[in-house]
């Protein structure tokens, strides 16, 4: 018999309150935005989490990327412990854990070029020049775009194309899983099949794990 395959990400019962301060009848009260989520996401599987607006969905996908400090709970990452590691252990797990947002304008710098926004990512994380310089330029022409789109700023582009300059941005460090937090939701209908299509294309063949988060089955 084969061993058991170890989830690439693994929640139990996650909790994220946010205490409400005024007034001695909010005392001790709090909004509980995520209370008690468990969930295993294997390698390479794209993992559904579907809900209406404000139930959160997205502060779910953001604790499991550590992006702020949980209430309780466990979540591991290739079998390490996370929930509560400090951000010197979390660092070297960035690059292997990555988000693509919902509103492609506003996740991206206006001030930075596509080439300095994608090979951002490659800096923070000690990439050397020529490698930040292949690395963009092989993700533009995987995600649709042009060489000539290099030096141009995310004003310049359609909302598909700026979401497309997300997901280069995104996959330019190597990560193995990816948060997809609506990635649709603020495109238009005839361009998001597109942005799936690359998604998938992408996921076979990079042997991505992504968390899809939607509010439309």
């Amino acid at each position: 018999m084969s061993e058991q395959q170890v989830p690439l990400v693994s929640v139990r019962d996650l909790r994220k309150h946010y205490p409400l301060n005024g007034g001695l009848l909010r005392k001790g009260a709090a909004v509980k935005a995520v209370d008690g989520v468990s969930f295993d996401i294997q390698p390479g599987e794209t993992f559904g989490l579907v809900g209406e607006s404000g139930c959160g969905k997205s502060t779910l996908g953001r604790a499991i990327l550590r992006l702020f400090d949980i209430t309780s709970g466990e979540i591991h990452f290739a079998g390490q412990a996370i929930a509560h590691a400090r951000e010197r252990e979390l660092k070297p797990l960035r690059k292997r854990m990555q988000a693509i947002f919902q509103d492609p304008y506003s996740s991206l710098n206006p001030g930075m070029t596509v080439r300095q926004l994608v090979a951002e990512p490659m800096q923070i994380h000690g990439y050397s020049r020529e490698e930040q310089r292949e690395r963009t330029e092989t993700l533009l022409y995987k995600v649709g775009l042009k060489h000539e789109h290099l030096e141009r700023f995310p004003h310049e582009f359609s909302g598909g194309q700026r979401q497309r300059i997300s997901i280069a941005r995104a996959l330019s460090v190597h990560p193995e899983f990816v948060l997809c937090d609506e990635p649709l939701s603020a495109l238009d209908v005839s361009v998001q099949a597109q942005v799936v299509n690359i998604l998938q294309d992408l996921q076979q063949e990079l042997g991505l794990t992504y968390l899809f988060i939607a509010h439309d089955l």
